[in-house]
């Protein structure tokens, strides 16, 4: 009888120690998603997202910012931590844990109208400056189906003041970050031409593949049920956020 109680007590000493257990995020800094504040916590749509899925499962939650290239090292050395907002992907899949996705986001092509009035497409691009996050899934985009080398930059908002400025013609990345940068910069959206979209896709809540399975599946079923209630549509809506066509 007593080995039969086993399975449940050590369970149940999961569950009470996970519940108490500090999470430590690691967010790249990726705008509107991942915003960088003067002070404290960072903010956006994935932290928004995070913060109220800790405050249901009661847990406290420990946001590290940075980079998205080193927050990716970061996560793929760590396995006590989770990951937002990363694109999942061929290359990045036997990478880490995904957790679940918060959003589905589209990486498109777009021109400033003045100097490209008409939408480009994939086939356009070899003769033209193109302008990518450095280490982004935009750059990974480009590489991968056309074998392009693209003009890389730090911050969205650099290509934002590129495309501009004609210093680049088109500029690939997700269609969000692309609208909430080109405002940020003082630019109009109006000037902004959406070409061809390259991939439909999800950002998602990932982790070290290592990371503890079970504590993983808390979030998950937390991120669904605020899926479901309609939740993770009320926080991204407050950031203007359009959906992929």
């Amino acid at each position: 009888m007593r080995d039969l109680y086993l399975p449940f007590v050590t369970l149940l000493l999961l569950l009470v120690t996970t519940s108490t257990q500090a999470i430590v995020l690691v967010a790249a800094e990726l705008p509107p998603y991942v915003i960088r504040t003067n002070q404290g916590n960072p903010s956006g749509m994935a932290i928004e997202i995070m913060e109220e899925a800790a405050r249901r499962l009661g847990e406290p939650l420990t946001i590290e910012l940075m980079p998205l290239a080193r927050a990716l090292t970061e996560v793929a050395n760590r396995k006590d931590v989770m990951l937002v907002p990363p694109v999942r992907s061929s290359q990045r899949e036997r990478l880490f844990y995904w957790i679940a996705p918060i959003m589905d986001e589209e990486f498109v092509i777009v021109s400033d109208r003045r100097f490209h009035p008409t939408p480009l497409k994939t086939s356009d691009l070899p003769s033209l400056k193109v302008g990518t996050l450095r280490y982004s899934f935009g750059q990974h985009l480009l590489k991968l189906r056309l074998n392009l080398a693209s003009q890389t930059v730090a911050t969205e908002a650099l290509n934002a003041s590129k495309l501009q400025r004609g210093r680049i013609d088109a500029w690939v990345g997700a269609w969000n970050a692309i609208l909430y940068n080109q405002h940020i910069s003082g630019f109009s959206a109006d000037n902004l031409v959406k070409g061809e979209t390259l991939m439909h896709t999800q950002l998602f809540v990932a982790a070290h593949r290592e990371f503890p399975f079970f504590e993983g599946r808390r979030w998950q079923i937390t991120l669904n049920e605020m899926r479901k209630d309609g939740s993770l549509a009320r926080i991204i809506r407050q950031y203007n956020y359009q959906a992929s066509e």
